[in-house]
C-alpha cells in the first residue's frame, strides 16, 4: 500500500511540474497556478516532499506548493496562502457526558450563560434526564456546541435550549476563530435527526444576534424576530452618565427617599451571597414571592415544575465561592430580613438581569425592587462589564433606564412533517404574541383579562 502511494505522489508531482512548467514571475501568479493544479488532486492521502513540491493531504484536501528556494519569489507556504480548514465533524451527545464537550473550548470562546456546561449539567441531573449536546468539532477539538432539551408538545418532540422558559439571551458555545457555513449546520441537524429521530423539531428562541463582538451562526438559518426584546443600558463606567440620559434628578430624589424609609424602618445593607446558605435563603425567599404574584396575574408558574428550584438552588451555590462568578445573587435586607432579591449572569462583558422579586410587605411601597436595581447598576458602573442587560420583557422600570433596544430571534429546523406542521404553529402564535405586545393598549388589556379569568385574590 506504501508503495502503490509514492507511486501515486510520484505521477502527481511529474503531472503537477508539466501543469506549472512556465510559472509567472510573480509570487501572486505562482500562487493562482498552484491552485489550480490543487484542485486535481483532491483524492490523494499522502504526505511528502518529492523533488522540491510539498504535498499534503488533510482527510480531505490536498495542497500543493511549488517549492523553489533559489527563487526570489520564494516564500513558505504560511506566509502568503491561506490554508483551507479541516472539514468539520458533527457529534451528537447524549446524557451526562455531553457536559464534559466544553473542557475542550479553548480560550477563544464565548456563549451565552445559559449555554455553559454548568447550567446544562445542573439542568439535566435536576430538571430533564433527556438532554443532549449537538456540537461541531475541527479534529478533536469543539469549536460549536449547542446544549438542547427534548419535551413533548402533545404528540410533537421539540428540542429546546435546556433551560427551557429560564433560557433566555441564548448564544452557542463556539470559538471565535472558527468559521460556521450553513452547509455545515444542516449537516449537524441531520445527525441530529439520524442519531434521534423520534425529535420532530428543533426550536432554538430568544436567541442574540450578536456577544462579545461574535455573530450568532444560527441565525444563518431561516430566524424571525422574537416578539420579546432585551433592554439593556450601555455602562460606560461612568454612573452620572448613566443616570444622566433618563430623569437624573428623580432617580436620585426617589432613592434618598428610600434610603430614609429603610433606614428608618431598621436599617439596610445590600447583600451579595458568598455562602451556600445564603443563596438558600435568597432563593427561598423569591420563589416564595413569585409564586404569589403570578398567582395574583394568572401567570403560569415557571418555577413550579419538579427540579426547576433545585436546579436553581445548586446552579446559585456552586458559584459562591468561585472568584468571578457567572451566576450571582444579590439582595436587599432591611432590618434583617431580605426586601428584594436580583439573581444575574454574566458573559463577555455584560451582566444579565435572570430574575427580580420583592417582598410584598410593609415596605414595598418604597419600591425596594428599585432601590436594589439602582445600587446594582452603581457598582457595575465601577466594573470592567460594558452592558447591563435587564435580559427578557419590556416594563416601564426598564424603559426608565435603559438606552438599548436588542432584538431576539427565533430558529427552527424542522426534521419531520409534524415538526413543519408544528413549527407553523409556533410562527402563527408568535406573530399574534408580536403584535398584542407591539400595541400599548392592547395589551394592558389582555394582562386586565387574565388576571380577572385566572388570578388568584
Amino acid at each position: 500500500m506504501q508503495h502503490d502511494d509514492r507511486a501515486q505522489a510520484t505521477e502527481a508531482v511529474a503531472r503537477a511540474r508539466r501543469e506549472t512548467a512556465v510559472p509567472s514571475q510573480s509570487h501572486h501568479g505562482l500562487s493562482h497556478q498552484v491552485s489550480r493544479v490543487d484542485h486535481s488532486f483532491t483524492n490523494l492521502h499522502y504526505s511528502t516532499i518529492i523533488g522540491g513540491l510539498l504535498i499534503k493531504s488533510c482527510n480531505v484536501n490536498v495542497y500543493i506548493w511549488l517549492i523553489n528556494e533559489s527563487s526570489p519569489h520564494f516564500r513558505p507556504p504560511h506566509w502568503n496562502q491561506k490554508m483551507s480548514l479541516p472539514p468539520l465533524k458533527a457529534k451528537i451527545i447524549s446524557g451526562p457526558e455531553g457536559g464534559a464537550a466544553w473542557n475542550g473550548l479553548g480560550d477563544d470562546s464565548l456563549s451565552g450563560p445559559s449555554q455553559t456546561a454548568d447550567w446544562f449539567s445542573h439542568w439535566h441531573s435536576n430538571a430533564n434526564a433527556d438532554c443532549l449536546v449537538a456540537a461541531l468539532y475541527a479534529v478533536d477539538k469543539p469549536v460549536f456546541i449547542l446544549p438542547l432539551e427534548v419535551v413533548k408538545k402533545g404528540p410533537v418532540r421539540v428540542a429546546i435550549y435546556a433551560g427551557g422558559p429560564h433560557a433566555n439571551c441564548n448564544f452557542p458555545a463556539l470559538s471565535r476563530t472558527q468559521k460556521f457555513g450553513r452547509n455545515e449546520l444542516a449537516n449537524l441537524f441531520d445527525d441530529l435527526h439520524k442519531v434521534r429521530p423520534d425529535i420532530d423539531l428543533v426550536w432554538l428562541s430568544r436567541q442574540l444576534d450578536e456577544l462579545g463582538g461574535a455573530k450568532n451562526p444560527l441565525l444563518q438559518l431561516p430566524a424571525r424576530e422574537n416578539a420579546n426584546v432585551s433592554l439593556a443600558i450601555t455602562l460606560d463606567r461612568n454612573f452620572d452618565t448613566v443616570l444622566g440620559r433618563n430623569n437624573a434628578k428623580r432617580k436620585r430624589k426617589n432613592h434618598r427617599q428610600h434610603t430614609r424609609r429603610f433606614e428608618e424602618a431598621g436599617g439596610y445593607r445590600i447583600v451579595t451571597a458568598t455562602t451556600v446558605s445564603e443563596t438558600e435563603a435568597m432563593l427561598s425567599n423569591y420563589f416564595v414571592w413569585k409564586a404569589d404574584r403570578v398567582a395574583k396575574a394568572g401567570i403560569k408558574n415557571t418555577y413550579e415544575p419538579a427540579g426547576i428550584k433545585g436546579f436553581f438552588h445548586q446552579l446559585f451555590a456552586a458559584e459562591t465561592h468561585a472568584a468571578a462568578p457567572r451566576f450571582q445573587l444579590k439582595a436587599l435586607e432591611v432590618a434583617g430580613t431580605y426586601r428584594a432579591v436580583l439573581g444575574k449572569s454574566h458573559a463577555k462583558g455584560q451582566t444579565f438581569i435572570d430574575f427580580i422579586g420583592i417582598a410584598d410587605d410593609e415596605l414595598a411601597s418604597a419600591s425596594p425592587g428599585e432601590f436594589l436595581f439602582f445600587e446594582d447598576i452603581q457598582d457595575s458602573c465601577n466594573t470592567d462589564l460594558s452592558i447591563y442587560s435587564f435580559g427578557i420583557g419590556d416594563e416601564p422600570y426598564k424603559r426608565s433606564w435603559c438606552d438599548i433596544e436588542i432584538p431576539t430571534y427565533d430558529t427552527n429546523i424542522s426534521l419531520t412533517t409534524k415538526g413543519r406542521m408544528y413549527a407553523g404553529y409556533l410562527a402563527g402564535r408568535e406573530r399574534l404574541v408580536q403584535k398584542v405586545k407591539q400595541n400599548d393598549v392592547v395589551w394592558a388589556r389582555v394582562k386586565k383579562v387574565r388576571s380577572r379569568l385566572f388570578g388568584k385574590a
